[in-house]
């Protein structure tokens, strides 16, 4: 099956039972208040012990699984210092609901045995865990990657035990020949590579809470010269890394962004500052670019009329996309004012480009009515969701702030967490829950876990309607947590379906939490429907929260004609009630006048909810079926804790032209995750598209042709395929058009034609009996290569498959140019043509000279017309000139033949 989201959001099943509690899958698929990755033991640090366990960060592989690493900075026994140090792996297979340790990953110095990684023996600190999206040179999709800070030993830590045995470090040392490492693993984070060294720094100098004090002995010129920080991200085909550096910069090139160091980095008195910088690579050279300035800081004088920049040390960078085709960059700042700032570019390579050397502060944002303004504290993350809205969070609260529509204008809106405020506190999207796991620090070197919901999660949502009333729980059109978005006042009302402005607030999933009962989360912000205070007593009403609970704070109970009771978990007396249109929810003792019963309506999906990630190409066997045909349906999953047996599904059909889905009702997957639906006769014939919608897991979405009730006798006759390739232009180029004749016989109602066995059109055809038909599709783009063709004519009595046609494109790739010099009398001046005199056509060029690119230009297309390019050279030296030129399109490229010109005087 192809690879898709998996999802463990619990629902409601519809199943008749006296007491109905959502049915729980393997190992707690839902875990709002979360547990404890790690925690410090008694073994001895290499600095203080409050923050010897840091920094997590993690990443989530195609299958499904998390990865996650943090800085574990205790004495390595073997070395007696951090020779040897690893960073640990650890790994989530249900999606952040536990965690298990995976590996380590040694030090370039125990992983390879290239000389030139001879001195890093530690891999230290600052993991930063990146899933390849896309091939990167040598490097492939889905590889997972690990940049850190990897050093030499703790030279201070090493000199205080030699002279005290008894002395134990309070913060950081001073450790030798900083850098920042690239590693991969083509196995889950099993086993791990070295890639290369990223950037290269000198000294610790005793950085982190103790900058040039705590320095050691060998460190002879009393150096601060660490990298920290390393961030991934692929753009414009290249790997990026963006980092801290303490290196000491005189400044950067305006233009290109280059940092400049000063020449005496290694001796100088060291300015103690710090810059955000970023190298790019292609995954196959040999080097990283050099180092390009995002964040300059403010500029130092040093003495003697040498000023360096890095004044106010931006630290922690984190890029991410906008809406509006921007990039948002934000960082830490400690040069005075807010300590949290951002920027906004064009180009994530040119965050330099707008000469400010320290950014606007972060609480200048935009905030929604109630919100406070984002924290800071330093240390911030900033996520894309798959939807484009942005998340935030710092330090300095455990709050985290959305920016809904992902604008680099955008409001943004505080929303509460489970868990609270700590040191560089990472936020993970989860593909399978829809939901964010966060990873922070706390209490002394204590690594914990716990996740929130934001809304728009996995599942399947229902409208809850009143029976006595008829109307359904809305939340006044608030979307975060009523202590912050409604004054601090309850806001979980009833109202008439679909008058609110956001239909997305009336729609609620029902999750089974980990210890029994359920929760309510509301569609647009994933807040639980929570009894205000907390008291389950009469009379209490109901506000949005954040869903901190272990134990839900419903029980949910089925009558015997469908309807439900929420019971309170903590007072099984009372019961969530609509008394009246309009209420507020409140709780109440029991009654019999239907003003505590609910009626699930599930959401139908639209046509936008189908997205990619939720398609199943297996779904779905057959490409077409009749109107009022069964339609066998296969769900299966192979998950540690996803499964569709023994479940039930509420299957849509999604038609052309309509936009209300069809319900075709809930089916039973059996114990082979397999089922059947039912087609009615009125089902609009055509392509339609038919979805599982299941409680526990995400949608599931196939592709199916439905035929119409054409009267057809038979299977349609065989049609003939041909080609106008070659005759449109005299050239076999990869544009060209395929055309299917019926000439006579049992009509077809459409046309399925596949290139080297892949679909790549259906076509519609009217069926007209035994009438001749004739259909088009156009190819265009095809490289050159040899490509097979054939048809599958459908109707409603079968299939008939056409005869193979090959076509062979010879004539894709530019035309040869042919080069030309007018250097007649030998002198340094003289132009260089390029003509393409007839054939396919380029759209760009790109002199050579001597091997090296000198100019380049774009062409306007018109195939087979003759084309023209011209290099104008001045100014050279008697020698000998190599030149080609490369003409290209999007199916390749053309090289000239060399032309040599001798420059004699």
């Amino acid at each position: 099956m192809k690879t898709r989201r998996l999802g463990t959001s619990l629902g409601v099943v519809l199943a008749a039972s006296a007491m109905l509690l959502v049915p729980v899958i393997p190992a707690q698929a839902y875990s709002p208040t979360g547990g404890i990755m790690y925690q410090l033991g008694s073994d001895p640090c290499l600095k203080g012990r409050g923050n010897c366990a840091i920094y997590p960060k993690s990443a989530q592989l195609p299958s499904g699984r998390l990865v996650a690493s943090f800085e574990k900075a205790t004495v390595v026994p073997e070395t007696g210092g951090a020779d040897r140090e690893t960073l640990p792996i650890y790994k989530s297979d249900d999606y952040g609901t536990t965690w298990q340790s995976l590996s380590e990953v040694k030090a370039p110095a125990y992983l390879s045995s290239d000389p030139q990684y001879a001195k890093y023996t530690s891999n230290w600190t600052n993991p930063y865990l990146y899933v390849l999206p896309q091939d990167v040179g040598s490097l492939k999709a889905g590889t997972l990657l690990l940049a850190s800070v990897v050093s030499g030993d703790d030279y201070y830590y090493k000199e205080h035990k030699a002279a005290d045995p008894t002395w134990s470090p309070s913060s950081d040392g001073d450790r030798k020949d900083l850098a920042i490492a690239l590693y991969s693993s083509t196995d889950e984070g099993v086993t791990w590579n070295v890639v290369n060294v990223i950037a290269t720094g000198g000294w610790q100098g005793g950085s982190a809470g103790a900058i040039g004090r705590n320095v050691a002995g060998a460190n002879t010129y009393k150096q601060v010269d660490p990298l920290w920080e390393p961030y991934l991200m692929v753009y414009d085909g290249e790997l990026i890394c963006y980092y801290s550096d303490e290196n000491d910069y005189i400044g950067f090139d305006p233009a290109t962004g280059v940092a400049t160091l000063d020449p005496n980095n290694d001796t100088a008195t060291d300015s103690q500052g710090q810059v955000l910088v970023h190298k790019t690579w292609d995954g196959s050279s040999s080097a990283w670019s050099d180092p390009v300035i995002d964040v300059s800081g403010l500029t130092q004088n040093m003495g003697g009329g040498k000023a360096e920049i890095g004044g106010g040390r931006p630290g922690m960078t984190n890029v991410v996309p906008t809406m509006d085709g921007k990039w948002l960059i934000t960082y830490e700042y400690w040069g005075g004012g807010a300590n949290v700032r951002y920027k906004v570019a064009d180009d994530p390579l040119k965050f330099y480009a707008d000469g400010d050397p320290a950014g606007t502060p972060i609480t200048s944002l935009p905030v929604d009515s109630g919100s406070k303004k984002p924290a800071t504290g330093g240390s911030p993350v900033t996520i894309k969701l798959p939807d484009g809205r942005l998340v935030y969070n710092a330090s300095g609260s455990g709050d985290v702030w959305v920016n809904q529509s992902g604008r680099s204008d955008g409001v943004w809106k505080e929303y509460q967490t489970s868990l609270g405020s700590g040191y560089s506190r990472n936020l993970q999207y989860v593909n399978g829950t829809g939901r964010i796991v966060i990873l922070r620090n706390q209490g002394t070197s204590t690594i914990a876990y716990g996740e929130v919901d934001l809304g728009h999660s996995e599942g399947a949502y229902y409208r809850l309607v009143n029976r006595k009333t008829g109307q359904v729980i809305g939340t006044g059109g608030k979307t975060n947590d009523a202590n912050i978005g409604n004054g601090d006042v309850p806001d979980v009302v009833l109202e008439d379906a679909g008058s609110a402005v956001s239909k997305d607030t009336q729609y609620w999933h029902i999750f089974t939490a980990p210890n029994g009962g359920v929760s309510l989360l509301n569609k647009s912000g994933g807040r639980a429907a929570a009894i205000w205070t907390g008291n389950a007593t009469v009379g209490q009403k109901i506000g949005q929260w954040v869903d901190n609970s272990p134990t839900g704070s419903w029980n949910l109970i089925k009558s015997d004609d469908g309807y439900y009771k929420l019971q309170a978990v903590k007072n099984t007396g009372v019961y969530l009630t609509g008394s009246t249109t309009g209420a507020a929810l409140t709780l109440q003792n029991a009654v019999s006048d239907g003003s505590q019963e609910w009626q699930l309506a599930q959401e139908a999906p639209a046509a936008d909810d189908l997205t990619s990630g939720d398609h199943s190409a297996s779904l779905i066997s057959s490409d077409t079926i009749a109107q009022n045909g069964t339609l066998s349906l296969n769900a299966t999953v192979t998950h540690p804790v996803v499964s569709h047996a023994n479940v039930t599904g509420h299957v849509y059909a999604l038609t052309p032209g309509s936009s209300t889905p069809v319900d075709l009702g809930a089916v039973s997957f059996g114990s082979d995750q397999k089922a059947t639906v039912s087609l009615p006769g009125a089902l609009k014939a055509g392509d339609s598209k038919i979805a599982v919608v299941f409680d526990e897991t995400p949608m599931m979405w196939d592709s199916v042709y439905v035929l119409p009730g054409d009267g057809a006798a038979s299977a349609p006759a065989k049609g003939v395929l041909s080609s106008n390739n070659g005759w449109d232009d005299g050239l076999r180029d990869g544009d060209y058009t395929i055309t299917m004749n019926l000439w006579w016989g049992q009509n077809a109602d459409l046309i399925k034609l596949y290139e080297n066995g892949e679909l790549v059109a259906t076509r519609d055809l009217t069926f007209g009996g035994d009438d001749a038909q004739n259909v088009s599709v156009d190819i265009s783009g095809r490289p050159n290569g040899e490509y097979k063709y054939t048809g599958v004519l459908v109707n409603s009595k079968g299939s008939t498959e056409t005869a193979p046609l090959t076509v062979k494109v010879t004539d894709a790739n530019p035309g040869k140019p042919v080069l030309s010099a007018d250097n007649w009398d030998g002198d340094g001046t003289y132009t260089v043509t390029a003509d393409l005199w007839w054939g396919q056509n380029a759209t760009s060029y790109r002199f050579l000279e001597n091997g090296a690119v000198v100019a380049t230009g774009d062409f306007a297309s018109n195939t087979p017309a003759a084309q023209q390019a011209k290099l104008n050279v001045s100014g050279k030296a008697a020698g000998t000139y190599v030149y080609t030129v490369e003409f290209s399109n999007a199916a390749g490229a053309t090289t000239s033949s060399p032309l040599t010109v001798k420059v004699t005087n």
